[in-house]
């Protein structure tokens, strides 16, 4: 058996001359353009799902970059502070997912990112079930949310539409659970793991990566700025 020295030389005494290096070039150039013609849809095919795979994972790094600071900052609303008892109402909700350690498997990390960025956003998911409720009376939603953690923002568009403690509760109900997963991905920073759980989600959710590619294309024609990406299911309602 020959080396890889030996290979060498035999094949450069076959390239005593240019015209036999240019045909053994030649002829490799047109077999290799043989080979796409008969089999060119294969070869587009393959290109198209690898580019839809790459952009799942691209979006998946995107959306976890978004994910991190949201994580950080229900951590930071929950810790202890003397004026605490201003805003950490419903901060005992979720006090078991804030003290988790450890990194989470892969499939919790698949659902935290179907959660998050594939699923009905609070507001959304309980619209239905309330939407032919009477408004209850003497209802005030401050009154229901002061003091607590849902209430931090100027505006609160998750309870838009909402006339009951019941619909309130329920918001607040989904407000844990995205909040939770949130939680779950800021456990796993910007790992392989979570980046390719996340690209799973999205290729799950094709959707994703048809908003996802239309906001790339806002971006790339200046009518969007880099840090107005947003994913589906973190919306302007987040």
């Amino acid at each position: 058996m020959t080396g890889p020295l030996e290979r060498l030389v035999f094949r450069a005494r076959q390239w005593d001359s240019p015209a036999a290096m240019l045909s053994y070039l030649t002829r490799h150039v047109i077999e290799t353009l043989e080979f796409l013609r008969r089999h060119w849809l294969a070869v587009v095919l393959l290109a198209l799902a690898g580019s839809v795979v790459a952009f799942a994972v691209q979006l998946s790094d995107e959306q976890g970059r978004m994910d991190l600071p949201l994580a950080y900052s229900i951590r930071m609303t929950c810790e202890d502070d003397i004026e605490a008892s201003l805003w950490r109402g419903g901060c005992n909700r979720i006090a078991p997912d804030i003290a988790k350690t450890g990194r989470p498997s892969f499939g919790e990390l698949y659902q935290a990112f179907v959660t998050v960025h594939h699923a009905p956003s609070p507001r959304e998911a309980n619209a239905p079930r309330f939407s032919g409720e009477a408004p209850e009376a003497n209802f005030d939603l401050k009154s229901i949310v002061a003091g607590q953690r849902y209430s931090l923002a100027s505006v609160m568009p998750e309870f838009e539409g909402v006339r009951s403690r019941v619909h309130a509760e329920a918001v607040m109900e989904g407000i844990d659970q995205r909040d939770r997963a949130l939680l779950t991905i800021g456990r796993a920073g910007l790992g392989h793991d979570a980046l390719f759980a996340g690209a799973l989600a999205n290729l799950a959710h094709p959707g994703a990566l048809v908003s996802g590619a239309s906001q790339y294309a806002a971006i790339l024609m200046g009518t969007a700025k880099r840090s107005d990406f947003t994913a589906t299911g973190m919306s302007g309602q987040r």
